[in-house]
């Protein structure tokens, strides 16, 4: 009698446990000759494909999972599953395609182990790839646990981190102990490539968490972030930013600092003191409505709202305006400068003052051009420019002497 195995009624709801039997894991020679030493159902089957399915309440399916080769303990139900691949659902539709080395499934598909070369690709027109070599899928808390190796990489970064735990049903990554942010300038295809040479800017948090389909992030501080510019050399110092929040999106490339805001260039000798940063990667905006305080060198900059506008090179101080180095500054509603061209513009109660000669001019509106053979004129359409400014007094001559007096002259007979 050969024993044959078809189906096994599982205890999840709506699932379907389908194997095809091709041989047993001994060699029986029938009923009759059977050890008596052997317990029924103590040594596994093995079969030639394994088939799970499970489908939500709607009748959708939910998630599936196929091996070429498996074996089947009936007394423990456990299947161990050589290459195992699968499907995870949406509301009915493909979300994403699950392979791995081997896997061992638990209580007919309630907990499911998988080991080795683990990809999870989020399908559709922003693919995502999440890697790792060990986890437990427990499928009816659509959740997967990931502890060793996790990392995720979409179009132009990776997240990396110790652990890992994959909401599937809200499609959320939490990245846990030591998460990074790795992100790259030139994008790549995240299914077929990963991103070559050293990430342009790494972001080290407490916790991240992403959601790969719609591209929201959070990472939650202190932060602290290093980065390196393409082209910079290797001898150069990296930029250095903390924060306490991070807030943005992947796929829009939008993100925001959050709390007090710290950016360092010791190869510019820049200092950036602010709060709420706001970082549009897409457009090279760089952006603040809060106050903040910026040095290079001995200049210093403040203001109540900041805008760097990189596709022109222009940086606008929208509110406050304060420009200061060593025995000058400007004062004015509004401020804006190109550091390509050097033209400087500026706006609404404006006042210069200038140490040396005591200078002090005020006026509405200023146009002019930084720089040694620059020249700064100041206007007040429809009234007038108060120019004021000490001239030193000049240093009376020194009296000439006159000349000597001759006496008498002898009287002479």
């Amino acid at each position: 009698m050969t024993p044959r195995a078809s189906a096994f009624a599982p205890p999840l709801t709506r699932l379907a446990l389908v194997v095809s039997a091709v041989a047993l894991a001994s060699t029986l020679a029938g009923c009759a000759r059977r050890q008596p030493a052997l317990e029924e159902g103590s040594l596994p089957f093995v079969f030639r494909s394994l088939n799970l399915r499970q489908q939500d309440l709607q009748g959708r399916p939910a998630w599936e999972l196929t091996s070429p080769e498996a074996r089947y303990d009936l007394s423990r139900r456990i299947a161990q599953a050589l290459r195992p691949q699968g499907v995870i659902y949406a509301e009915g539709k493909p979300l994403y395609r699950l392979v791995a080395d081997s896997g061992t499934v638990l209580n007919d598909g309630e907990v499911i182990l998988l080991e080795g070369r683990i990809r999870l690709e989020k399908l559709g027109r922003q693919p995502v790839l999440i890697r790792a070599s060990r986890g437990r899928w427990m499928t009816a808390q659509k959740v997967m646990e990931v502890d060793r190796h996790p990392e995720a990489f979409d179009g132009q970064g990776r997240l990396l981190a110790q652990r890992a735990r994959f909401r599937l049903e809200r499609n959320r990554l939490e990245l846990r102990g030591a998460p990074q942010m790795q992100r790259w300038s030139r994008p790549v295809a995240p299914l077929a490539q990963e991103p070559r040479g050293r990430p342009e800017l790494v972001v080290y948090a407490r916790e991240i968490d992403w959601e790969p389909n719609s591209g929201t992030l959070e990472a939650r501080g202190p932060l602290r972030a290093v980065r390196r510019p393409p082209g910079w050399s290797a001898e150069r110092p990296p930029q250095t930013l903390t924060a306490a929040l991070l807030q943005g999106n992947t796929v829009q490339q939008d993100y925001t600092l959050k709390g007090p805001v710290q950016l360092r260039d010791p190869g510019e000798t820049l200092r950036f003191d602010g709060a709420d940063l706001r970082v549009q990667a897409a457009k090279k905006w760089l952006s603040s409505g809060r106050p903040f305080v910026a040095r290079r060198g001995p200049a210093t900059a403040r203001g109540d709202s900041l805008l760097v506008r990189g596709e022109d090179n222009t940086v606008e101080i929208g509110a406050g305006c304060q420009l200061e180095q060593p025995g000058e500054s400007l004062r004015a509603q509004r401020c804006r400068w190109n550091w390509n061209s050097q033209e400087i513009e500026a706006e609404g109660n404006l006042e210069i003052q200038r140490a040396a000669a005591g200078q002090f001019i005020r006026g509405h509106q200023l146009n002019g051009r930084l720089g040694p053979a620059g020249r700064l004129e100041v206007t007040n359409p429809g009234g007038r420019v108060v120019s004021r400014f000490l001239v030193p007094k000049r240093k009376s001559p020194a009296p000439v002497p006159a000349p000597p007096r001759r006496g008498p002259e002898p009287v002479r007979l």
